[in-house]
């Protein structure tokens, strides 16, 4: 099997196709658009952000949480999500609080830096928030290598592509985004496991 993925420089997201295509050993063949025209992804798959994965047959989703599901199904090994239904659960769990809670805080912050006036209060509080959940996955590695277990699973790469910048950065990278994830979340030396994590990770191929 062959992917075909749609992608804009230095998208999170589309780092998060690539270690899990690597991992399965999965060929990937990508198709670089200009950020400033989104014209063609629209066509492709009726919105505009990245990634858009096009597979086998014709299918085509957006969304990275759905490709990696689908990923999943259509090459189980080696797996992401634990075999176990209980475990299989508490990683979907993790994965939802990611996406839908954890990411809000940094957002935001980006959102309101682009204002005329950005509110400074509200920004410092984002950041408080964003800061204060570091200790959780220092706790969630202690005594593993990988967030939820032994080995790399799924928690690890949607997390991965983003807590990496508060350790890690590169200088042509200029996506506002990003700079706020390191500027606003940095990974100090009291965090030695995630530090460790992040550095190891970083090393893991990608498709």
């Amino acid at each position: 099997m062959e992917l075909r993925v749609h992608r804009i420089p230095w998208s999170t997201n589309v780092e998060r196709i690539a270690l899990a295509a690597a991992h399965k050993s999965v060929p990937v063949t990508y198709v670089d658009h200009d950020p400033e025209d989104r014209s063609s992804l629209r066509t492709l798959s009726g919105q505009e952000l990245v990634p858009v994965a096009e597979f086998p047959g014709g299918e085509i989703l957006a969304d990275s949480p759905r490709i990696l599901r689908r990923l999943e199904e259509l090459v189980p090994e080696p797996p992401l999500w634990p075999h176990d239904p209980g475990r299989r659960a508490e990683a979907d769990i993790f994965v939802e609080w990611f996406n839908r809670v954890w990411k809000v805080p940094p957002n935001a912050i980006d959102a309101e830096r682009r204002r005329a006036e950005p509110d400074t209060d509200r920004i410092r509080l984002w950041a408080e928030e964003l800061r204060g959940w570091l200790p959780l996955f220092e706790s969630l590695l202690t005594g593993r290598p990988f967030l939820l277990g032994d080995t790399l699973g799924i928690a690890d790469v949607v997390t991965f592509p983003f807590l990496r910048y508060g350790l890690l950065h590169d200088p042509a990278d200029e996506d506002p985004f990003h700079h706020v994830l390191v500027e606003e979340m940095p990974i100090t030396p009291d965090y030695p496991l995630l530090t460790e994590w992040v550095q190891r990770l970083d090393q893991l191929p990608r498709a």
